[in-house]
C-alpha cells in the first residue's frame, strides 16, 4: 500500500516472543492469501455497550476446555503510577505528527512549539511560532505538503490544530482552532516565506454553544471534515483550507471516533467506530452527503475463545496505524470453573494484543485498472496475538 501516510506506534515486547512477535504480513499479497478473515458487524450491532461473548460450555469440560496462558514475564506486569504528593496539575506535553514520519511537532503548557526530527541518524530540534492559546485535548489535521513547501525544502505540510474540547461562547477570547502554515512574499531574488501561526474560526453555526466534542475528524482533499457534537445538537462540519470558510455537511455525525485515514488502494477512509476498525466512504460528505451505509464496515474481533470474556473494567482500545493497520487491545478475563461453587468464575486477567490489516483482491482489478473496494474478498484481517497480564 505505498503512497500512504504511516503513523508512530511505540510499542514495546518484552520476553521471549520479542524479537518473533509479527502483527502484520509484510504484502498485500500476503494479506490477502493467509491472512484469517474478521466478521463485520452492523453499526446498530456494533454500538451494543459491552458485546459479552455467551459461554456454552458444559460445566463438567470448562476446567479442560479452558485455554491454557503461559504467565508472562515479571516485566510485562502493569504497575500502577508513583504516588503524587503535589497538588498542582502534571505539566503536560503533547506530541502531534505531520505528515513526514521522521518529523513531530511538541507542544507544552506554555503554548510553546518545537519541530523534532531526524536525519541520517542524528536528532535536530527547531522552533516553530508559539500557539495563541493552549490546548487541553489538541487534535493534529497534517496536510501533505504542497509545490511551494517542497521548493523551500520544507517537507512537512501545514497542521491544523483544534481543541478536542470546545468552549464555542469564548471563542473570541480563547482561541481554539490554529493553524501552522507556510507562507510569505516571493521576490525575483530572494523567497521571504516563514511559519505563521494563524487564529481560525469556528463553525459559525456552533457559536453560541457553551460546550462542544470534537467526534471524528477526516481530511477529504482540500477539506478538513469535522464530526462535533454537544447538549444543543449534533452536526458535521466542513473547513475549506483554501478559502478558510465553513460550509454545514448536515445534522448527523461521521461514523468514526477520532482520526480517520485515507487509503488512496482503496479510496475509503479506514479509522475507529465503537472501539472496533471501521471504513467508510467520505468523498461526498464535502456536498453534504451522509457516509453510504452500503460502503461502510465495522469489523468484530471475535475470534477467541469463548472462556476470555471482556473484562467489565475497561474497553477495548484501537490504535489506527494509517495504510489500513491496527493495533487491537482487548482486555479480558479467563473464565475458570469453581469446584466449590459449581460455576464458572473470573480468573486471571490479561491484555491480547492483535494486529489487524485491510486486505483486498489484488489480482482482482476491475476494467480501469483500479483495484474493486467491493469485492467480497476485501476484508480487515488478522495475524498476531500477544498476551500481557495486567
Amino acid at each position: 500500500m505505498s503512497g500512504c501516510i504511516r503513523r508512530f506506534l511505540n510499542l514495546r515486547l518484552f520476553g521471549p516472543l520479542q524479537d518473533e512477535m509479527d502483527f502484520f504480513h509484510w504484502t498485500a499479497e500476503e494479506a490477502d492469501a493467509h491472512g484469517k478473515v474478521v466478521p463485520t458487524l452492523t453499526p446498530v450491532n456494533a454500538c451494543v455497550p459491552k458485546r459479552r461473548r455467551v459461554c456454552s460450555t458444559d460445566l463438567a469440560t470448562a476446567e479442560a476446555a479452558a485455554p491454557k496462558i503461559d504467565p508472562p514475564k515479571s516485566e510485562l506486569l502493569v504497575r500502577p503510577p508513583e504516588v503524587s504528593y503535589s497538588i498542582r496539575s502534571p505539566r503536560c506535553l503533547h506530541f502531534l505528527p505531520t505528515a513526514l514520519e521522521s518529523k513531530v511537532i511538541l507542544a507544552d503548557q506554555a503554548n510553546r512549539m518545537l519541530r523534532f526530527y531526524t536525519i541520517d541518524g542524528c536528532s535536530y530540534i527547531d522552533t516553530m511560532p508559539s500557539l495563541h492559546r493552549y490546548k487541553h485535548s489538541p487534535l493534529a489535521i497534517s496536510v501533505p505538503p504542497t509545490d511551494l513547501h517542497l521548493l523551500d525544502g520544507e517537507d512537512t505540510g501545514d497542521l491544523y490544530i483544534i481543541d478536542s474540547v470546545l468552549h464555542p461562547d469564548k471563542a473570541g477570547v480563547r482561541p481554539q482552532f490554529e493553524a501552522l502554515v507556510w507562507r510569505g512574499i516571493t521576490t525575483s531574488l530572494v523567497s521571504h516565506r516563514f511559519w505563521h501561526c494563524d487564529i481560525l474560526p469556528l463553525p459559525p453555526w456552533i457559536t453560541h454553544h457553551r460546550n462542544a466534542f470534537v467526534y471524528g475528524h477526516a481530511l477529504v482533499g482540500d477539506t478538513i471534515c469535522f464530526s462535533i457534537c454537544g447538549s444543543e445538537g449534533n452536526g458535521t462540519y466542513c473547513f475549506h483550507m483554501t478559502t478558510r470558510e465553513w460550509s454545514k455537511a448536515g445534522d448527523w455525525l461521521m461514523p468514526f471516533d477520532g482520526k480517520a485515514n485515507y487509503i488512496p488502494e482503496l479510496g475509503l477512509w479506514f479509522g475507529v467506530s465503537e472501539n472496533l476498525p471501521c471504513v467508510a466512504d467520505l468523498s461526498g460528505v464535502v456536498r453534504g452527503e451522509e457516509p453510504p451505509p452500503k460502503k461502510m464496515r465495522i469489523w468484530a474481533h471475535d475470534d477467541l475463545p469463548e472462556e476470555w470474556q471482556p473484562t467489565q473494567l475497561f474497553n477495548p482500545r484501537v490504535i489506527s496505524l494509517g495504510s489500513g493497520r491496527f493495533i487491537v487491545v482487548d482486555f479480558l478475563d479467563t473464565m475458570e470453573f469453581d469446584k466449590d461453587c459449581n460455576e464458572m468464575v473470573t480468573g486471571k486477567q490479561f491484555a491480547l494484543f492483535t494486529g489487524m490489516e485491510a486486505a483486498y483482491n489484488v489480482k482482482g482489478k476491475s476494467d480501469d485498472g483500479k483495484n474493486n473496494s467491493s469485492n467480497n474478498n476485501n476484508g480487515i484481517k488478522a495475524k498476531g496475538w500477544c498476551v500481557a497480564s495486567v
